[in-house]
């Protein structure tokens, strides 16, 4: 069992690279086929932005990150994405996790006109550290849930109209694909679950 175990994350290691994340590894990466009025974009990229940003960041601080991948999926009125980043620490990911808080006190009326937006967040009790969160624009809104479990940081939102409250409920498809993935990150070494 133990050879076994051995033999998994080596293969997870090989398959990763230098500083990449193994192929498939968030879910919207194995997407069917695109129609003529959807897009997926894959993004790999140590600078990458947290996608809950609600300071509106154009990069992230590349020092304390191994890796990031991002997949954005839009249809004519979805949205859906993920988001998973590597730290180097565990204390690496704390520290942006308390940032992203920081950022969605400092941030959560921000901006003006049909450019302002508001963000509303709860606790929410996944992996070792987690949020859920609520956004509202001009003519739409996010939910997204943010979870922190060892030295990675995974974020899934989609497009919705959020109420102040977060009710639970609204969360359900999101904290259910989270749950997922923070057992699916620990089978990676770096993410020291």
């Amino acid at each position: 069992m133990l050879q076994m175990g051995i033999a998994v994350a080596a293969a997870a290691v090989m398959s990763m690279g230098a500083g990449s994340l193994p192929d498939k590894m968030l879910f919207l990466e194995t997407h069917p086929p695109a129609k003529k009025w959807e897009t997926y974009q894959t993004t790999e990229s140590k600078g990458l932005p947290l996608r809950l940003n609600p300071c509106e960041r154009r990069t992230a601080s590349t020092t304390d990150r191994l890796t990031t991948r991002a997949v954005h999926y839009r249809s004519e009125d979805t949205v859906k994405y993920e988001q998973l980043v590597v730290y180097k620490s565990v204390s690496a990911a704390r520290k942006a996790m308390r940032g992203l808080r920081a950022d969605l006190s400092r941030c959560a009326n921000f901006g003006k006109g049909p450019d302002r937006h508001h963000y509303y967040t709860k606790p929410l009790k996944v992996g070792d550290d987690a949020l859920r969160a609520g956004g509202r624009f001009f003519e739409n809104g996010e939910l997204t849930v943010v979870v922190r479990n060892g030295a990675s940081i995974y974020v899934v939102g989609e497009s919705a109209w959020a109420a102040k409250s977060l009710p639970l409920k609204r969360f359900k498809g999101l904290i259910s694909q989270a749950e997922r993935m923070t057992a699916k990150v620990c089978k990676l070494p770096e993410a020291a679950c």
